[in-house]
């Protein structure tokens, strides 16, 4: 799940069937059967719907960003902190990313095995690939060679080109 959704509001409990007594939704049931309803009816008429939103996103809950890590690559925190480092470019490059990353990290970011994966990597991280409309491949002509310019997702399309444009003509 990404950081940013929006679509879900995440809950669970530690509570297991064992600490339920055996006929508790039995009853729970039975009691919804022979007016609960009603009473949950009522109460929910007693409430003051004024100040709620419905367009404000669901509280982001410790359930929630459980699940956001659980699926989160050591590699993204390390790629968060290295851009950080970098200042949060408009525009970066695999290449700028790698000279200021520790070993560790330039060695996997250089291994042709995780190529696939790196722009899901950055994307997680605020970044996605910014095509070039004038290249053939939609690669960005970078200190003499063709290279994928990344830019923060959260710019408007005509300035991630922009920001990519002024990076490529920089070097």
């Amino acid at each position: 799940m990404p950081t940013d959704d929006r679509r879900h509001f995440v809950a669970w409990s530690d509570l297991t069937k064992d600490d339920f007594v055996d006929d508790y939704w039995t009853g729970l049931w039975h009691w919804y059967d022979h007016g609960g309803d009603r009473h949950v009816a009522a109460y929910l008429a007693e409430l003051d719907p004024t100040e709620f939103d419905p367009k404000a996103p669901p509280p982001k809950t410790a359930a929630f960003w459980d699940i956001v890590h659980a699926n989160a690559a050591p590699e993204e925190g390390e790629l968060a902190d290295v851009i950080e480092g970098l200042g949060n470019p408009y525009a970066i490059t695999l290449e700028k990313i790698i000279y200021r990353a520790p070993d560790d990290l330039a060695e996997w970011l250089r291994d042709r095995r995780n190529a696939r994966r790196i722009p899901h990597r950055l994307e997680n991280c605020g970044y996605i690939v910014v095509r070039n409309e004038s290249a053939k491949d939609g690669r960005w002509k970078v200190s003499g060679r063709n290279q994928t310019i990344y830019g923060r997702a959260d710019l408007p399309p005509r300035d991630r080109i922009a920001a990519a444009a002024r990076l490529a003509q920089a070097q």
